[in-house]
């Protein structure tokens, strides 16, 4: 999904020169094979690529070794205290990146209370986002930031579940497994607050990967993209 982005940014914004940190656990070594892996696909190659170790409370010979690369963009994985950790001594550090994406890192809402105006411009992955235009999307989102006093990358991901379900059964006339089952198995269901889901014979639906830009505290998807927001690269001085 990354590189999907990159690929469509304007000539000026192109990134050139990206570095990717990964938790050094079995978690961090999967996602290193599949950024390496879809980075070479579409001709991008990292000048830094590298592991931290779980709950780490120095990152600064890694930002020492991405500036002295004079990377544009940085990908990073692992856990949300260590994403915030080291975006404030990246920060401290004067390190200047025009594209910032994390993977876990930079999803929780406690990310933005504890970043503040410093986590505008980053971007995460996500199940879901209330501004992704879907119906019932923003008034779900509401519904849940009102109850649980923040906001979720998946309950409308959870939500379209169940009308799913719903309307198996509608479909189905029954409540019996095996035709619930046969009116999702090769259907498409329209409408749901994830957007049109459409299952395969064998029962698979293949959803996209979303990408959340942090912006004023609430999460703008940027992919796919959407008319009603555009990516906002961070100014670089």
């Amino acid at each position: 999904m990354p590189f999907q982005i990159w690929d469509s940014l304007e000539p000026a914004d192109k990134i050139k020169r990206p570095a990717v940190i990964t938790e050094d656990d079995l978690d961090g070594q999967y996602f290193k094979e599949k950024f390496e892996y879809w980075a070479k696909e579409h001709g991008y190659a990292f000048v830094v690529d590298d592991a931290a170790p779980v709950g780490a409370k120095d990152f600064s010979s890694l930002i020492l070794k991405i500036k002295a690369a004079n990377a544009d963009a940085l990908i990073f994985e692992g856990p949300p205290t260590d994403g915030i950790t080291f975006l404030r001594q990246a920060k401290d550090a004067t390190l200047k990146l025009r594209y910032i994406q994390g993977w876990k890192a930079f999803w929780p809402s406690e990310f933005v209370k504890a970043m503040g105006k410093d986590a505008d411009y980053v971007i995460h992955d996500g199940f879901w986002s209330e501004n992704l235009g879907t119906p019932g999307a923003k008034e779900l989102g509401q519904r849940y930031e009102k109850e649980f006093g923040k906001s979720s990358v998946s309950a409308g991901y959870h939500y379209a579940t169940l009308q799913i379900l719903a309307t198996a059964i509608e479909r189905a006339g029954s409540f019996d497994s095996a035709r619930v089952r046969d009116a999702v198995f090769g259907h498409e269901f329209t409408g749901t607050t994830r957007g049109d889901i459409k299952f395969n014979k064998g029962g698979i639906a293949e959803i996209t990967c979303l990408g959340l830009q942090w912006w004023k505290g609430e999460r703008m998807p940027v992919w796919p993209p959407i008319k009603e927001w555009k990516l906002k690269m961070i100014p670089v001085e």
